[in-house]
């Protein structure tokens, strides 16, 4: 029988897997080679070296130099898909009949193109872009980048009917699965949650001695979230706080030295980001905007002890039964000071691998996916 092959174009060269997007890519890759799927993969330059590792999934790995011109802003596509309008991209897509995976809006610049009108074709979005950035617009304070991101708003809600012509849409989340359904009811869509690094519950019982926010700190929702717990819930509470994630702003790094009982690890290790998810009493988990799946919330649950988390992090994930869901500035003060007194039990662990090893489980998904497509 012939080996099914899938063309996958990724927005960014997804190793290191060290942040949410490129975390998905990574994992559904060798899911999907452990499926007996081979993998000729896409991967813009942005920002990160040619990876090797990717050659032991793919049998074919193309890089393309995306193009960040600011001369690409003048054009009726959204910027990040502007700028991956690569032709060698066409080409080498055109050299065979395989489907194409799209992982992302991004990447969908050449869609609709006539030369791919009898390819299969799928888009696994990461989130609903449009609504994303205009999250990002409202929190963002710098009117330059607020203005960009406004206009990309506009564009990424425009270009997203262009999914029409497509065989799926793989949905990150359940909400994400509602809206698509809802807005585009003649296309398939399918809920796949986010494949992540954890093939089982790795999590220690007993206690922790500190508290731990982490992500991608220069993501602004992560660091409105930060100086949130920063500034509002961690008064009163004298348990260690860890801020730990990349690329930290002069901002949040003053607030941080100024907060007698936080500390800042920047930039760490993704061996040390999982001893300190592992090692933490409580993994606090916030956000202001419910785009996609949090992979980090995943990863904490898989990982690390009791969660705290609000009500954007974890609706319509199906796991809010295994955090702990609170809203005001007081109830995680006052739910900080409650699990600080509990110890986390077998029995909490075996709870957690129940759930998590069969509903998320990587190999499930890439078998999901597989049947999709093929």
């Amino acid at each position: 029988m012939k080996t099914p092959t899938l063309h996958i174009i990724s927005f960014n060269i997804p190793f290191p897997a060290n942040y949410g997007g490129v975390i998905d890519v990574f994992y559904k890759i060798k899911a999907l080679q452990k499926q007996g799927v081979d993998i000729i993969l896409h991967a813009f330059e942005y920002g990160r070296d040619k990876a090797p590792e990717l050659e032991k999934y793919c049998t074919q790995v193309y890089y393309y130099h995306r193009s960040t011109n600011l001369s690409k802003q003048f054009s009726q596509f959204p910027f990040i898909v502007k700028t991956r309008n690569v032709k060698t991209l066409l080409q080498n897509l055109k050299k065979d009949n395989y489907p194409i995976l799209f992982e992302g809006l991004h990447t969908c610049y050449f869609l609709n193109h006539p030369d791919l009108a009898k390819r299969k074709k799928y888009i696994r979005m990461h989130n609903v872009e449009w609504q994303y950035y205009g999250h990002l617009a409202k929190v963002e304070s710098n009117i330059l980048k607020k203005t960009y991101f406004k206009l990309e708003s506009e564009k990424l809600r425009l270009f997203e009917n262009k999914i029409k012509n497509v065989d799926g849409v793989l949905a990150i989340s359940k909400m994400d699965e509602v809206y698509f359904k809802e807005k585009y009811a003649e296309v398939f869509t399918h809920y796949i949650p986010a494949f992540h690094p954890n093939e089982k519950v790795e999590i220690e019982e007993g206690s922790g001695k500190y508290i731990l926010f982490h992500g991608d700190l220069s993501v602004k929702d992560n660091e409105q979230a930060a100086i949130f717990l920063l500034e509002k819930i961690m008064q009163g509470v004298d348990y260690q706080l860890i801020i730990a994630g990349l690329n930290p702003s002069n901002k949040l790094k003053s607030i941080i030295e100024k907060t007698k009982n936080a500390t800042l690890k920047a930039n760490v290790s993704n061996e040390e980001m999982e001893s300190l998810v592992k090692n933490a009493h409580v993994n606090v988990l916030l956000s202001f905007q419910s785009a996609g799946m949090k992979l980090k919330l995943l990863n904490a649950l898989f990982k690390g002890r009791f969660c705290v988390v609000n009500d954007f992090m974890v609706k319509n994930t199906g796991l809010e039964d295994l955090c702990l869901v609170r809203e005001t500035a007081e109830d995680f003060r006052n739910v900080l000071k409650e699990v600080f007194e509990k110890t986390f039990s077998l029995e909490d662990v075996l709870e957690r691998k129940e759930r998590l090893e069969v509903d998320f489980s990587n190999q499930k998904l890439g078998e999901a996916i597989k049947r999709i497509i093929f």
